[in-house]
């Protein structure tokens, strides 16, 4: 498939969801405008740069009882008295089922948030579309408390208006935060640099968790756009070029934390979406197919030893490849994945990939360690060390199996 017919395709189909979004947000009316919020943090001294408990209540400020969807987050704004702002996300703390809310009754929601390490002093504090929601605080500096903190923002950015180009940037992109890292993103030489390897991987959701459309319609908030980029660098030849890049817009659903699991499982969530994927190549190079997929994903955690387990099987369907170049693709990346992922949040993790195909079985495992465990806390980065025995790792020669190993760093793991 030519790259501008690609393009061109799914322009059309993302435009053509557009419409109908906002159609049907036309549609929905405003099932949420008489409720309300309110914020409280229920510490008074809090410290930069770590979790906090915030506390939300929802009023019911209209005339009839109302179904109430608790969003599953909320987008608020940090101001300096200086007026510069940065966005942070709140987390809740717990799923929690549908609730009736009465006129004039509240409801309340424990969220988990981290406060920027670069804001101390006296700041403003409010839901980042409802400046009327503020409420003061005192974030003191995380590196130690003295009287010069307590009286607020250093002398040598109070003068600041803005003390970085991201909290100018955040007063116009309010909606910055729905975006989010998807699939791991990292850089990666090979032990033969021909077979050097990156990619990077975005989501976005488009329709705000806290807003009308959501509380009268709440599966829509698991709504996301993807995008995630493979490429294939070859390293070791003098022009260092691209031996193939893959291309992978992606549309998908993701549900909140299964309210009905087992006691014993700490997370249980279920997606499925539509993907397609290019090389954007022409003629004999050309590759392209698109895949259907369901997907539930089971976590468990032991809170003691700080150890996670993530299995991930995932159900594919191949619609509509190219029938000239690879219409036999399916035989070789099979229908069935399997993600495994082990490991400590704060350490070692390790993750495995498996594809069953009738050509045959397909392994990648990596391994990441924080770089910052060893450069006392200077890095955000992993260390990653990948090692690949696969068929169809990428799409321009996927009938080769291919056998890699590589090591680099990631910032998703």
């Amino acid at each position: 498939m030519r790259r501008d017919v690609f393009f061109r395709q799914v322009s059309v189909q993302v435009v053509s969801l557009l419409i109908c979004l906002l159609l049907f947000c036309v549609r929905s009316g405003n099932a949420a405008d008489g409720v309300s919020t309110m914020l409280r943090f229920p510490e008074l001294n809090i410290r930069a740069g770590e979790p906090v408990l915030l506390k939300a209540y929802f009023y019911n400020e209209g005339l009839d009882t109302m179904k109430f969807i608790f969003p599953d987050s909320l987008s608020l704004r940090v101001q300096t008295a200086d007026g510069a702002s940065v966005l942070v996300t709140a987390v809740e703390t717990g799923s929690s089922p549908d609730a009736v809310l009465g006129h004039g009754e509240f409801l309340t929601k424990e969220y988990n948030v981290v406060l920027p390490k670069t804001y101390y002093g006296v700041m403003d504090i409010s839901m980042a579309d409802s400046p009327d929601t503020e409420v003061l605080i005192n974030i003191l500096n995380g590196e130690g408390i003295d009287e010069a903190i307590l009286a607020g923002p250093p002398a040598e950015t109070a003068n600041e208006d803005y003390p970085s180009l991201d909290s100018l940037f955040s007063l116009y992109q309010p909606y910055v935060v729905n975006f989010a890292v998807y699939e791991p993103m990292y850089f990666l030489v090979g032990a033969d640099p021909s077979e050097s390897k990156f990619q990077i991987s975005l989501k976005y959701r488009p329709i705000n968790p806290a807003g009308s459309l959501s509380q009268q319609y709440p599966w829509l908030s698991g709504l996301h756009f993807a995008y995630t980029q493979t490429s294939f660098w070859d390293l070791a030849s003098d022009s260092a070029p691209f031996e193939d890049t893959s291309y992978k817009p992606e549309v998908f659903y993701l549900t909140r934390n299964w309210p009905d699991r087992p006691f014993w499982l700490k997370g249980l969530f279920f997606q499925g979406g539509l993907q397609h994927e290019s090389n954007g190549r022409d003629g004999e190079s050309s590759r392209s197919t698109n895949t259907v997929y369901f997907k539930p994903i089971f976590i468990f955690y032991n809170a003691d030893s700080e150890l996670g387990l993530q299995i991930s099987p995932k159900l594919l369907a191949y619609f509509d490849n190219s029938r000239k170049n690879n219409p036999d693709l399916a035989d070789y990346r099979g229908n069935v994945e399997f993600e495994i992922k082990l490991g400590k949040a704060s350490g070692l993790v390790s993750t495995t990939y498996l594809r069953f195909a009738n050509r045959g079985t397909s392994i990648q495992t990596d391994l990441s360690y924080p770089v910052s465990k060893l450069l006392k806390n200077n890095f955000d980065l992993f260390l990653n060390i990948q090692y690949s025995y696969s068929l169809a790792e990428s799409l321009i020669n996927y009938k080769e199996r291919n056998q890699s190993l590589r090591i680099g760093f990631s910032i998703v793991r």
